[in-house]
C-alpha cells in the first residue's frame, strides 16, 4: 500500500494535468523556471559534484539553447545534512521552483520534510538509500537513479560466488549506510552467508573502535559503506590491521578509480586486488564528450543530473507555472511512459507545443518513474585495481525492478 501522500501527489496531480494539458495548449507563455541546485562542492562527495554539477550546468544551456527558459543557483551542501538544509532554504527563499540535489541521502533526508511543507519539487541524480520510496513526505521527491534495493543482491551475489561465507560490513550510520546496509544482511542471509556489521556516526573524529570490531571478528570479506572521507580512512587502517585490500570491497559511495590517493596517495598499489561497485556511468558518447571537456573522465551520476533538469524543464513546459509544485509533480509523473520517445528538450518541447504526449528518454537511457518516483531499471560495474591503481573493469550488470514487483 502507497502511502497517503504520495499517492495524492501523484492521483490528484495526474487529473490536474489532464485539465491544464487542455487548457493551456502544452506550456504557452510559461514562466521561466528557476532552478536551485544543492550540491557538493566540498565535503567527502565533492568528486561526485563536480561531474554532477557540471552536467546540470550543461542541461541549463541546452535548454535556453531549445526553446525554454530557465536560471540556475547553487548551493554547495558540503554533503552535510546541516549544510544542505540552509542550502535548500535559501534557494527556495530565493525563489527556486525546484531542487535538483542532494548528492548524499542523508543531505535530501535533512531537507526533504521543509520541500513538502512548501511543495517544492526535487529531483536527486544519486539518492539511492530506498528510504525515500514510498515516503509520506517525499511526495514531491524523485530521482533518477534507482534505489540501493537493485544492488544489494548484485553485491551479495557477487561477494558469495567468491567462495566466502563470513561478511563483515563497515560504514556510515546515515539514511544511505543505515539502508544498505539492512538490505546486505538480508540478501546474505537469503544466499546462507553470515555477517557481522558495525556503522559510525562518519562525524566521529575516529573509526578505530569500528575498524578494531571488523578485525577482530576475522571475516572472510570486509564491504566498505563510507565516503571518501571516511571510507578511505576505514580502508588504510585496515590495511594497517592487516585486512589487505584483495579481502575488501567498496560500495558506490566509496568507489572511485582514483580511490588509491586517498588512501595513500604515495603508493599508486595500495589497492590492488580491492573490489568496488558503482552505477555504471551513463550517456552517449557526444554527452560524455561534451561533458568530458567541462568535467574530466569520472562522469558518475552526471547522466542523472542532466536528466533532472530536462524532465523539470519539460514539466514547466506543460504546466505553464512552474511555481504550482502538485502539477509540476503531475507532469514529471507522465513524462517517462506511455508517449511518443523523444530524447532532448528541444524534441520533446516541440511535442508537448503540439499537444502530444511524451516519452522521455534521457541520456541515461529509459527513466520509466515509477509512482514512487524512482526508475526502474539499473546498471552496476563490477571494477578492481592492479598494476599500480589501474582501474579494471571485471563485468556489468542490468536490473530492472519492475521484475521484481
Amino acid at each position: 500500500m502507497k502511502p497517503a501522500g504520495r499517492t495524492y501527489a501523484v492521483i490528484a496531480g495526474a487529473v490536474l494535468l489532464a485539465i491544464m494539458v487542455g487548457s493551456c495548449g502544452g506550456g504557452e507563455e510559461e514562466e521561466a523556471l528557476h532552478i536551485g541546485a544543492v550540491l557538493p562542492e566540498t565535503g567527502s562527495l565533492a568528486f561526485l559534484g563536480v561531474p554532477i554539477i557540471a552536467a546540470v550546468r550543461l542541461a541549463v544551456e541546452d535548454v535556453n539553447a531549445q526553446g525554454g527558459e530557465i536560471t540556475l543557483s547553487l548551493a554547495d551542501s558540503a554533503t552535510n545534512p546541516a549544510t544542505g538544509l540552509e542550502g535548500a532554504r535559501r534557494l527556495t527563499g530565493e525563489g527556486a521552483h525546484v531542487i535538483v540535489g542532494a548528492a548524499a541521502s542523508s543531505v535530501s533526508q535533512a531537507f526533504v520534510q521543509t520541500l513538502f511543507d512548501e511543495q517544492v519539487p526535487q529531483c536527486s541524480p544519486s539518492n539511492t538509500s530506498p528510504v525515500f520510496t514510498g515516503q509520506p513526505n517525499a511526495a514531491y521527491y524523485f530521482r533518477t537513479i534507482p534505489p540501493d534495493t537493485a544492488m544489494a543482491p548484485v553485491i551479495a551475489d557477487y561477494v558469495v560466488s567468491l567462495g566466502v561465507s563470513r561478511i563483515a560490513i563497515i560504514g556510515r550510520a546515515d539514511a544511505w549506510g543505515n539502508a544498505l546496509d539492512a538490505l546486505l544482511r538480508d540478501e546474505f542471509e537469503r544466499l546462507g552467508a553470515e555477517t557481522f556489521s558495525v556503522l559510525y556516526d562518519p562525524e566521529t573524529a575516529s573509526y578505530s573502535a569500528e575498524v578494531a570490531a571488523v578485525v577482530n571478528y576475522d571475516g572472510d570479506i570486509v564491504i566498505n559503506l563510507g565516503f571518501s572521507s571516511d571510507g578511505s580512512e576505514t580502508v588504510r587502517q585496515l590495511i594497517e590491521s592487516g585486512v589487505g585490500p584483495e579481502r575488501q570491497f567498496a560500495a558506490t559511495g566509496l568507489y572511485s578509480p582514483t580511490l588509491w590517493e586517498s588512501v595513500d596517495a604515495s603508493n599508486p598499489s595500495v589497492l590492488d586486488g580491492m573490489l568496488g561497485i558503482s552505477q555504471t556511468a551513463k550517456g552517449n558518447e557526444a554527452f560524455k564528450e561534451r561533458l568530458s571537456a567541462r568535467a574530466g573522465d569520472y562522469l558518475a551520476y552526471a547522466a542523472e543530473g542532466y536528466d533532472c533538469v530536462i524532465l523539470m524543464a519539460l514539466a514547466a513546459r506543460i504546466v505553464g507555472d512552474p511555481s504550482d509544485g502538485e502539477a509540476m509533480m503531475a507532469a514529471i509523473a507522465s513524462l517517462t511512459h506511455d508517449g511518443v520517445e523523444c530524447g532532448s528538450y528541444g524534441e520533446c518541447a516541440a511535442l508537448i507545443d503540439e499537444g502530444t504526449d511524451i516519452d522521455y528518454s534521457g541520456v541515461s537511457g529509459p527513466i520509466n518513474l515509477s509512482a514512487e518516483g524512482d526508475p526502474t531499471v539499473a546498471v552496476y560495474s563490477i571494477h578492481t585495481w592492479e598494476d599500480g591503481g589501474n582501474p579494471v573493469t571485471l563485468g556489468t550488470e542490468t536490473v530492472d525492478l519492475a521484475d521484481r514487483e
